[in-house]
């Protein structure tokens, strides 16, 4: 059985403009033309067709599809890379998610991280300025450190000087 390029669009439930993307990243074999020089696609570009749109489906980049090339192994190794990235991007979506929440629910500012905002209401603008650079400077570990600073200070009552 032969289908044109617009039959095995259709088939495969993509379109003639991604069949042709296809060809030009050497994802799919261009078939033979018949007499009339019309692409004559067969069995194979169909399954080699169904099996980029899967992947696809499944989130792996055509990058790593024309890595696999056309064999009919499992792309195991593509597949478990693309899982962990995955893992990481969930990952970091719950992180963002949870900082929301909290940003949300004290409605903090969104300048500063939500852990470190509480600590800075108290402080002068141009202080509370500087404290947005240094969120961005000084890393997590660093910004827990000043918050933690901030948080125990204790101010002197004005007049009282420290000797």
């Amino acid at each position: 059985m032969a289908w044109s390029t617009r039959q095995i669009a259709e088939l495969a439930g993509t379109t003639v403009k991604a069949v042709r993307h296809y060809h030009k990243l050497g994802l799919l074999d261009q078939p033979q033309r018949g007499s009339n020089g019309y692409k004559q696609y067969g069995v194979d570009h169909l399954r080699r067709l169904l099996r980029i749109r899967r992947l696809t489906e499944l989130g792996v980049p055509l990058a790593r599809i024309a890595e696999l090339g056309d064999a009919d192994e499992h792309p195991a190794a593509a597949l478990r890379r693309l899982d962990d990235e995955l893992a990481a991007s969930i990952e970091r979506q719950q992180r963002v998610r949870a900082e929301l929440a909290v940003i949300l629910r004290q409605e903090l500012p969104t300048d500063l991280p939500a852990e470190l905002a509480p600590a800075t209401e108290q402080l002068p603008e141009v202080d509370r300025s500087m404290m947005v650079v240094l969120s961005r400077v000084l890393g997590p570990d660093g910004v827990e450190a000043y918050r933690e600073m901030l948080t125990s200070y204790r101010r002197q009552p004005e007049g009282c000087r420290i000797r």
